[in-house]
């Protein structure tokens, strides 16, 4: 589809609102506590998916590319394994979207790293409202400061469109960071009416559905994003977050309750790592392969790959007991996961020179 980078911006807008429903239910005046249970969640949700991926995208790529092996995929890993890849594409001045330059195969990590450059400061914020703030006014008083620092992105991604500067609107966290702020306010926004009007929450989120599929077909060729574009599918992923859980028996909110769709989302975070890697190396080759079942063939590799990085890496990482209680561990652990991106980027730096 055309316009399915949107995904990137209804993730951020989903994400905004699970992690602020999470960060809103920690037990209050526990500010450095409840920070470092939420970064030890971060590093064991993130890490060893992402930290898989790009080992296995860097070791894929020397060996499938041979001479189109790109030199410039050794540093995107190395920033993106940081939490740096947006810095990086700013840097290279590089766009998924100039016709007939090949992106880099980590380009669409520049999302996680979005991601995690709002939760530096987010969480702390959360948490140091919760303590300074009085019992009865915390939610509205963090709902004040949330639609500040909307207003204040999105004035500032939309001005940054008009600039000639279009790569760096597009991968700026400061353009991106009213779209997390959207979710977080409907996360800490009350829903009674809907809860009793089961009618209405219906029709939103088919209102909701419609708009975000609007979205996707018509937003294909477009300039100065995200920009006032963005709130389309921003907008549309909101409403259907605020209405989707109030809905009659039969809305069209059960759709996404059906058990595939809902495995799809669970294994979503995999399957988007992998896809850009399955998508690209093919392309990238020195004989592309043809026909339209090699791309039947990529989606089937990716969404393999998730489900065996979902069951066999993930869970067991987030389930363990053991680090549930050692935080040390966890340190620990993604000290090794920055180690092995390193790693192996010097291993295939030195074949690559050889």
């Amino acid at each position: 589809m055309g316009g399915g980078f949107i995904g990137v911006d209804v993730f951020f807008v989903i994400s905004g609102f699970v992690i602020t429903r999470l960060l809103h239910r920690q037990p209050p005046r526990q500010v450095w506590r409840n920070l470092g249970v939420f970064y030890a969640r971060r590093v064991r949700r993130i890490l060893p998916a992402a930290t898989l991926t790009m080992v296995a995208t860097v070791l894929v790529a020397w060996w499938l590319l041979g001479a189109n092996f790109p030199d410039t995929l050794l540093g995107d890993v190395r920033w993106s394994s940081l939490f740096g890849a947006n810095f990086r594409l700013i840097k290279t001045s590089s766009d998924y979207f100039i016709p007939g330059i090949a992106p880099s195969l980590v380009t669409h990590f520049w999302s996680l790293a979005v991601e995690e450059q709002f939760y530096v400061l987010f969480p702390f914020l959360v948490f140091s409202l919760t303590w300074l703030a009085p019992r009865r006014g915390r939610t509205w008083l963090l709902g004040a400061v949330v639609v500040v620092a909307i207003a204040t992105s999105a004035w500032w991604s939309w001005h940054s469109g008009l600039s000639t500067h279009t790569v760096s609107a597009y991968y700026s966290p400061l353009t991106r960071f009213f779209e997390l702020a959207l979710g977080a306010l409907v996360a800490l926004m009350p829903s009674l009416v809907l809860a009793r009007a089961r009618w209405l929450a219906s029709l939103l989120t088919l209102v909701g559905m419609v708009a975000l599929g609007l979205a996707v077909w018509r937003l294909q060729h477009v300039t100065n994003f995200p920009g006032l574009l963005a709130w389309w599918p921003c907008g549309a992923t909101a409403v259907m977050l605020w209405s989707g859980g109030h809905g009659s028996k039969f809305g069209p909110a059960r759709l996404l309750e059906f058990a595939p769709v809902r495995y799809v989302g669970d294994v979503s975070y995999s399957f988007y790592l992998f896809h850009f890697a399955w998508i690209q190396i093919p392309l990238q080759m020195v004989a592309p392969p043809v026909g339209w079942w090699w791309r039947i063939i990529e989606i089937a590799g990716a969404f393999l790959c998730a489900v065996l990085s979902y069951h066999l890496l993930e869970n067991p990482v987030r389930r363990s007991k053991r680090l549930d209680r050692d935080g040390l561990s966890v340190a620990l652990l993604a000290a090794v996961c920055i180690a092995l991106s390193w790693n192996a980027t010097l291993l295939v730096g030195y074949f690559v020179s050889k």
